[in-house]
């Protein structure tokens, strides 16, 4: 299996001028595409908006937007309405998020969230298709009404990829059975893509009588500069964040890094972030990440990541970094892997 001819770059947190930046310097080193991910302080819709507006050529998509922070239709217009500024150049990737997302951060309550987000999906497709026939759709969940409407203009593409963001084995059966495809998290490793990702993928496609293969999209935590100890902290403190999460779990128990996620977790629970970087072993950074000085990032890269994913994304994060430590990465990675080619 080969990857896409150019990699993408994913970005989360920064500013909004910083990640429309990231994403002119992304466009002019030719990579594929540049994804923004959504948190408590970054909507992926209006920074998806900011892209397309500066942007000509490169794809845009959420690496992760909030399912059930919208309506379906809400959704669905928000796309529709990225999809005339960027025609043809955008996809919709979708997650849950955990409990805590859904519950604190939201304020909802969602049981069974992976069959409410496969309504959401079921609906989407059908509001964009109102031109050719009416939507009534009442599921267990969502219910949704629209008279045909055959002055509305169809999508650019009649369609916009909509991809699954998850790492837990019944939203990846759920992306193999009705998406476009999977966003993976920043912390898999190819052989977790291989053994549980994939037969989880097929497994839903199976389910749902889908043929062929259902693309990754696939983060990477990717951290580059001239000081190689000081890239391989940087990378150390994003793969820390990430595994202080639930959603983890599948990949940290396949690899069997029990003692690194208990003293991961354990620093988290005091707030010390130094020691949750330092608990991130050089077993489980050489499995996960990317990173070093340019000549040591493409040798990483090549050797673990090169044809693991459709998509390959070299994933940057703002979370515990000075602003323009993050700018420097970012500049970095577009810098390095301008000339990356499957």
């Amino acid at each position: 299996m080969s990857a896409v001819t150019a990699p993408g770059l994913a970005i989360q947190g920064g500013t909004v001028p910083l990640v429309v930046e990231a994403g002119q310097l992304a466009e002019r080193n030719g990579f594929h595409s540049v994804w923004s991910s959504e948190f408590y302080d970054r909507s992926a819709v209006v920074t998806l908006a900011a892209l397309a507006a500066v942007t000509s050529r490169i794809q845009l998509g959420s690496s992760i937007a909030w399912a059930f922070a919208r309506t379906p239709i809400t959704l669905a217009t928000d796309f529709r309405s990225l999809d005339d500024l960027a025609p043809g150049r955008m996809s919709m990737g979708l997650g849950t998020g955990n409990p805590q997302v859904i519950g604190d951060w939201h304020g909802l309550s969602a049981p069974k969230p992976v069959a409410r987000l496969v309504e959401i999906i079921e609906i989407i497709r059908q509001v964009w298709n109102v031109h050719e026939r009416p939507v009534a759709y009442d599921g267990k969940f969502f219910r949704c009404h629209l008279a045909l409407d055959p002055l509305l203009p169809a999508l650019s593409t009649g369609t916009l990829p909509i991809l699954l963001a998850g790492g837990r084995a019944p939203i990846i059966r759920a992306a193999g059975a009705v998406a476009d495809g999977l966003v993976g998290q920043p912390f898999w490793s190819a052989a977790f893509v291989r053994d549980f990702v994939h037969p989880a993928l097929s497994e839903g496609a199976e389910l749902a009588g889908r043929t062929g293969r259902i693309p990754v999209t696939g983060m990477i935590i990717t951290a580059i500069g001239d000081d190689s100890a000081q890239a391989r902290a940087t990378a150390a403190m994003q793969a820390a964040i990430f595994l202080t999460r639930k959603s983890a779990d599948p990949f940290l128990q396949f690899h069997g890094f029990a003692a690194e996620i208990a003293a991961v977790r354990e620093a988290f629970e005091r707030r010390d972030f130094r020691g949750m970087a330092a608990a991130v072993s050089e077993r489980m950074l050489d499995v996960l990440a990317v990173f070093g000085t340019p000549q040591e990032a493409r040798e990483r890269y090549r050797a673990n990541f090169e044809s693991v994913y459709e998509q390959p994304l070299f994933y940057s994060s703002g979370k515990g970094m000075p602003l323009e430590h993050f700018r420097d990465n970012v500049h970095a990675i577009c810098e390095t892997f301008s000339d990356v080619h499957a």
